[in-house]
């Protein structure tokens, strides 16, 4: 089990990890245009390889530790007797399984990133595996809907975090999980996904900050 000093430390800096690197994304021209092929994506990564492979391996660590830091935090909620201990386990189950996939997307991203790797010269696909990987990373996203909601759930119901705290991971979840389910783009479903997207950053961050002030005050 990680000590509360840790967990609150990595779901602080995780989110600033994962904004840092879409900051180094923007830097690559052409990048973020969603409207680009797989094709036009691969030559873009090749072109800017250092900034690519930074913005890559940025995103993903970022949410590695977010997900690590939730699934521990997770865990410590959970025991008989405990209220919201349910939700608090099916977060955990659920966060975990999400750094699992976070680094499958990053194994073939760092896999196709590579300039001299003997799998494209044996006649790997870059375009397909990239649509995959992007697929993978996509799926990312419905999983922490998934997180928040249950974790924010079981914070209300256990009040071992202020009750807002709760409400609002509960609300982000939901606006994640079913405007990511109902629809993307620009429609109401996607707008509703976007205020999800924006907030779960943020309250990702002031969490990690209460527990790093909580184990501070707890060790004084």
């Amino acid at each position: 089990m990680l000590s509360k000093r840790l967990i609150g430390l990595f779901m602080l800096i995780g989110p600033f990890l994962a904004i840092a690197s879409l900051f180094i994304e923007g830097l690559i021209p052409g990048a973020l245009d969603d409207d680009g092929t797989f094709a036009e994506s691969v030559q873009i990564m090749s072109d800017n390889y250092v900034l690519s492979m930074m913005s890559m391996i940025g995103w993903a660590v970022g949410a590695l530790i977010i997900f690590i830091g939730m699934h521990y935090l997770a865990r410590s909620m959970q025991g008989e007797g405990k209220p919201g201990s349910d939700f608090a386990a099916l977060a955990s189950v659920f966060a975990l399984l999400t750094a699992g996939v976070a680094m499958v997307s990053l194994g073939i991203d760092t896999t196709i990133g590579e300039k001299d790797t003997s799998w494209i010269t044996k006649g790997g696909d870059v375009v397909n595996a990239t649509a995959i990987s992007s697929a993978i990373g996509r799926s990312v996203f419905v999983f922490h809907g998934l997180i928040m909601l249950f974790l924010g759930l079981a914070i209300v119901k256990q009040k071992n975090l202020h009750r807002i705290v709760g409400g609002l991971f509960t609300f982000f979840g939901a606006c994640i999980l079913f405007g990511g389910i109902l629809g993307s783009g620009e429609n109401w479903a996607g707008g509703i996904w976007f205020i999800g997207f924006l907030g779960f950053p943020i309250m990702t961050a002031a969490t990690g900050f209460l527990i790093l002030r909580s184990a501070g005050k707890n060790t004084a």
